[in-house]
């Protein structure tokens, strides 16, 4: 896609993306509510309305739903390493070679933070050409991806390591954990949530790309920032649907074992389309 103004773009697109999703009526009401709406009432109703709209676009473009599916597979083998490491050499700190495998675990945190980032940065790109009234393809996101890699990159390394800290610092302390909670709960999430798409539409680097996604979040949704998560919040709801058949099949023996199964299946299936939507 052409590299501009992420903001403007997204504006006069909306009434290419509205043939048969009514976007731009959507967005007028949107914006409209945004500053007038709170609550969790008002977040799911904008995230279901939000996860639908960004349905209907996956549903005239079902193939994007391979990039988030190459995600898990390349996050599986990358953790799959990690995990035949401690069989191999014992778990730390007991394991001789625990300095090692503490390194490793760090790149492999690193590594499954990247993978997510690109493909997550991937989506957005074909999403961005259906918006400009194109038909994308797996590759359009792929291509949007990788004219942005290095920037993906230095923005994975930046997010992984500030969301380690704030881990480490939930462990040692307990006041810490505390504010920790409140900065990943929503603030976190929140302001970094156009760093990707201005990097990708608008060739930015990450720290420019922190603060644009600042300034949008500022200039939409003012003090009710919060509402921009609905969609996690339905998913949320639906991810909770797969907790009785799990927990029935693991208090039942080997049985039913197919029921925690088709759960963890089901969640797999969810995170996947989880990342379109969010995308």
């Amino acid at each position: 896609p052409t590299r501009t103004s992420f903001d403007n773009n997204l504006m006069t697109a909306a009434p290419v993306a509205a043939r048969g999703m009514h976007s731009t009526e959507w967005g007028r009401k949107a914006h409209h509510d945004s500053g007038k709406r709170t609550g969790i009432r008002a977040q799911l109703s904008r995230g279901a309305h939000l996860t639908w709209t960004s349905l209907h676009v996956l549903a005239l473009n079902p193939r994007l739903m391979i990039l988030p599916f190459f995600a898990l597979v390349f996050t599986g083998f990358t953790w799959l390493i990690v995990v035949l490491s401690f069989l191999a050499l014992g778990l730390p700190p007991s394991s001789p070679s625990s300095g090692f495998l503490y390194q490793e675990m760090f790149i492999a945190f690193l590594v499954t933070y990247f993978l997510s980032c690109y493909f997550m940065a991937a989506i957005i790109g074909a999403a961005y050409v259906r918006l400009q009234g194109g038909r994308p393809t797996v590759m359009d996101g792929v291509d949007a991806a990788n004219a942005s890699f290095f920037q993906i990159f230095l923005w994975s390394i930046v997010a992984a390591t500030v969301g380690l800290l704030f881990r480490l610092t939930a462990i040692r302390s307990e006041e810490g954990g505390r504010f920790v909670s409140r900065v990943l709960g929503s603030g976190w999430a929140i302001a970094t949530l156009f760093v990707l798409p201005t990097m990708v539409v608008e060739g930015i680097g990450p720290l420019k790309a922190f603060r644009r996604s600042r300034s949008l979040l500022k200039d939409r949704w003012g003090a009710h920032q919060k509402g921009v998560l609905g969609t996690g919040l339905v998913f949320l709801v639906l991810f909770s649907f797969g907790l009785l058949p799990f927990a029935w099949g693991i208090a039942n023996g080997s049985d039913h074992l197919v029921w925690a199964v088709g759960a963890i299946l089901y969640w797999l299936v969810l995170s996947a389309l989880w990342s379109v939507v969010h995308g």
